[in-house]
């Protein structure tokens, strides 16, 4: 009888020992990330800038990417990018946008911009 009481007991430490570990783990992962924060965070190369939501399960994402700025839309079931900024078109996405601006008003005024000719 006594032994059977141990071994009860000494599961349900292991069981309670089990979960806190786990629960320690998953808070560390969810702060620093894993592998230093370059997998889950993005760290410095990916960065989410802007998003709206424009429908139920659909909205619009400024991503920064190595250097570039990408306007993506996004749906439950696909991910369509829908314009590119580099240079200093991206840096303008990267500086503060007015405070009465708002995302609609910058992305606006991003794709009503004259564009850049390269080949002149």
């Amino acid at each position: 009888m006594a032994g059977t009481l141990w071994s009860a007991l000494g599961m349900l430490f292991t069981t309670v020992l089990i979960l806190i570990l786990a629960y320690m783990t998953s808070r560390w992962i969810g702060t620093h990330g894993a592998l230093g924060g370059s997998l889950w965070s993005g760290g410095e190369h990916f960065r989410v800038l802007a998003r709206i939501g424009v429908g139920r399960n659909a909205s619009l994402l400024v991503l920064y990417a190595r250097g570039r700025c990408l306007l993506l839309g996004v749906t439950e079931h696909n991910i369509t990018l829908l314009k590119e900024w580099e240079g200093e078109e991206a840096d303008a996405w990267l500086s503060e946008p007015p405070p009465d601006a708002g995302f609609l008003g910058v992305l606006r005024d991003t794709l009503n911009r004259p564009r850049r000719n390269d080949h002149g």
